[in-house]
């Protein structure tokens, strides 16, 4: 459901943005507000769950995530809508910061990869059907029925996992109150001053940069001399780790900046509809749901390095080759290029995510899982800030308010499109570049990984063998 909720909105973004009549640069806190709540607090759910247990955490965050949809639908004006999803973006946090520790801890290593590939098709449908079933209900019900679907759907999960998931023990929990405050803080700052960036606020930006800056030196100390730091930032001196973490925000930079922008121009410079929309916006998803189990076992068995690269690789083609697109261009010109992003990006993720839980031990595994949501939900934040940033460099907030663009607004809108994708690719060639540079001694540090779980299961091996050998003497010695 979290990654459903974060592209069931973006087809709806347009039509949202004309109902309460506001400009691009408030409806984006829309989508924002999610975005930095669910960043804001993914490690420190992370951490809950390494101490109260994963499964308490996840099955709270799915109350409270069915209790704020129905809040979003039923929002008057567009601040309570924007402090509904912001609440609501809390509770997917719980849910997506122990998401993939308990992932890890159902499957052993040798199936890590294969694994993550699953749990790598889970977000790409969720990403996959946020768009379909957006513009589907949009189109026909209005936008606030695009919240409502989380109702049934999360009803019913919670009643799936509150009888399959067993609980782990409780332990006492250590909080880094002030960490987590600061980590807040200085996110939204940070977009806070690239939102007034955008609408040409300089002197704000100026201040709220400062006191940004200011809170990240402050978070950076606090977690340096906590005992129970909420992000434990001696992890990133591990090389391997902390490349990987680069490339795969990156990654998402990409992919969440095109999520944001595209609807934008197929609905006021193409002219389609919702549904028409959220049709073309699957595009890369589904090929992310069908390729990722792919990529994932590749991974498995020849390491993620050549898989990864690739991925950045055919992620830089897909979207140099978006800067053809014309005023004049149709849905399937789009629907295609968005393919070939979802089979770079299908090839990157997996065997990225793999190369990134295999770095810690298993009790790491809640960090680690906190660490890939944080860099994931980052490069989602700031992909719509970018993106907000680059259209307007083109395109007026007066003229983007319009339902549809012609002539030379609908030119600008499409250069402002440009502007967004060419920054992809640069950022898509740094990922690959980054992901061989990080996997240098991967192969080495995998098969290190793998050698400690073949020999516990040859030292198990070995003492079943000699406790049947025992079994079989006494045996023999009593005839």
């Amino acid at each position: 459901m979290v990654p459903i909720n974060a592209s069931i909105i973006n087809v709806s973004l347009p039509t949202i943005s004309v109902y309460f009549g506001v400009g691009l640069s408030t409806v984006q806190w829309v989508l924002t507000s999610y975005l930095i709540t669910l960043l804001g607090f993914v490690l420190f759910f992370s951490r809950l769950g390494d101490f109260w247990g994963q499964e308490r955490v996840y099955l709270a965050g799915l109350l409270g995530f069915v209790s704020t949809s129905l809040l979003c639908s039923l929002s008057p004006s567009i601040e309570s809508l924007i402090i509904f999803r912001g609440l609501q973006g809390m509770a997917a946090a719980m849910m997506i910061s122990v998401s993939m520790a308990l992932v890890r801890k159902s499957f052993p290593s040798h199936m890590l990869g294969r694994a993550l590939g699953i749990y790598a098709v889970a977000i790409a449908a969720g990403l996959a059907l946020g768009p379909a079933i957006g513009g589907i209900l949009s189109g026909f019900l209005g936008w606030r029925s695009i919240f409502l679907v989380n109702l049934p759907v999360g009803i019913l999960d919670f009643i799936f996992c509150y009888t399959i998931l067993k609980r782990s023990q409780k332990s006492t929990v250590k909080w880094d109150i002030p960490g987590t405050v600061l980590q807040f803080v200085c996110l939204f700052l940070t977009v806070y001053t690239l939102n007034m960036v955008e609408v040409a606020s300089y002197s704000t930006a100026t201040i709220t940069g400062a006191m940004a800056l200011i809170s990240l030196v402050l978070f950076i100390y606090q977690e340096l001399r906590s005992e129970n730091p909420v992000l434990d930032l001696k992890l990133f001196k591990k090389k391997t780790f902390s490349a990987f973490n680069i490339s795969l925000h990156f990654n998402y930079l990409c992919m969440y900046m095109m999520f944001f922008a595209v609807p934008f121009y197929l609905q006021k410079v193409l002219h389609l509809d919702q549904f028409t929309t959220g049709l073309v916006l699957t595009a890369s998803p589904v090929v992310m749901m069908t390729v990722s189990p792919l990529s994932g076992m590749l991974a498995d068995k020849f390491g993620s390095r050549v898989p990864a690269f690739l991925g950045g690789a055919v992620s830089a083609v897909a979207l140099i080759s978006m800067t053809q697109l014309t005023v004049n261009s149709t849905a399937g010109d789009v629907f295609i290029r968005l393919a070939l992003l979802g089979l770079g990006a299908a090839l990157f993720q997996s065997p990225t995510n793999r190369a990134l839980m295999s770095q810690l031990p298993s009790e790491k595994a809640g960090v680690a899982s906190g660490i890939i949501a944080t860099t994931r939900n980052l490069g989602m934040v700031f992909a719509v800030c970018y993106a907000g940033l680059l259209i307007h460099l083109a395109i007026s907030p007066e003229l983007m308010q319009a339902s549809q663009l012609y002539g030379a607004a609908a030119a600008d809108l499409t250069t402002g499109l440009h502007l967004v994708v060419l920054f992809g690719a640069l950022l898509s060639v740094g990922m690959a570049i980054i992901s061989i540079a990080g996997l240098k001694h991967k192969k080495e540090s995998l098969v290190k990984y793998e050698k400690v779980a073949v020999a516990k299961t040859i030292r198990a091996e070995k003492k079943l063998i000699g406790t049947i050998s025992s079994i079989m003497l006494v045996m023999n010695r009593d005839h």
